[in-house]
This record gives C-alpha cells, sequence and structure tokens, in this order.
C-alpha cells in the first residue's frame, strides 16, 4: 500500500511533502521525499526501534554512542530528529516522565532518581535521517 499527499509550507519558500507508507508482509514501514525548493528530492526514512537498555538500576539510557557501538552503521551520523515511546507504544511525551536529554546530539535518558515514582517506564528510540545516509552505513 502506498500513500502520497502533498503540504504548502507557509511564508515565500515552499516545499512538497509526499508521504510514502508501505506495508510489506505485515511490517509498517515510512518514509518521506522532501522536494526542496531547488527541486532536489531528499527522502527521509526512519530507523529501527532501539532498546538496549532497561530502567533497573539508575534508569532507561538510550544514548547515541551506546546504540551505534551495539547497532554499528544503523543510525546515521548527523539525525534530523528523535522519537522515544514505552515499549509498549505510548509516546514519551504523554508519559509525565522527565528526561535527562531527549535529543539528536546524546540520545534518550531516563534517570530513575528524577522520577515521581522512583522509576522510568522502559522505553524504545528511533530516528529521522536522510535515507542515503542509512544506505551507504
Amino acid at each position: 500500500m502506498r500513500f502520497c499527499f502533498g503540504v504548502k509550507t507557509a511564508g515565500s519558500m515552499k516545499e512538497l511533502i509526499f508521504g510514502v507508507f508501505l506495508v510489506t508482509m505485515g511490517v509498517f514501514s515510512q518514509s518521506w521525499a522532501i522536494l526542496l525548493p531547488l527541486g532536489l528530492p531528499v527522502e527521509i526514512c526512519y530507523t529501527q526501534w532501539f532498546d538496549r537498555d532497561n530502567p533497573s538500576g539508575l534508569g532507561d539510557y538510550e544514548t547515541l554512542d551506546q546504540l551505534r557501538a551495539e547497532y554499528p552503521g544503523t543510525i546515521c551520523p548527523k539525525p534530523l530528529t528523535i522519537e522515544a515511546q514505552t515499549v509498549s507504544g505510548t509516546p514519551a511525551s504523554s508519559t509525565g516522565q522527565v528526561f535527562q536529554y531527549y535529543n539528536t546530539v546524546y540520545g534518550f535518558a531516563c534517570v530513575n532518581s528524577q522520577q515521581k515514582l522512583g522509576s522510568c517506564l522502559d522505553y524504545k528510540v528511533r530516528f529521522r535521517c536522510p535515507c542515503l545516509d542509512l544506505e551507504v552505513l
């Protein structure tokens, strides 16, 4: 199944964004192609979900350095965005928990001692990258 749509941005600069959804053998994947003003398409892809740590001990640490060490060649050099959610699928922003960091420089960290209930949930993360960066890794 494939779904595409276009969006015009506000202001003088216009971009067309086409969403492409693929269903292959029951696995849902998503990529985005962004047509920049120069007319050069830049396809955007998501990495797989990573869950390398659990909240036992000091917290749940899904750090970019550790993920790159454990999964070499799967994360682009400069991710565009990071997405975090519980392993059951609740977005991190909806959990009410506090995060030490949640960015494309360091990755994601939830510290147990910073939580009202004393423990982090178990999180997974994925990164959004230009597809070419992922293909050459």
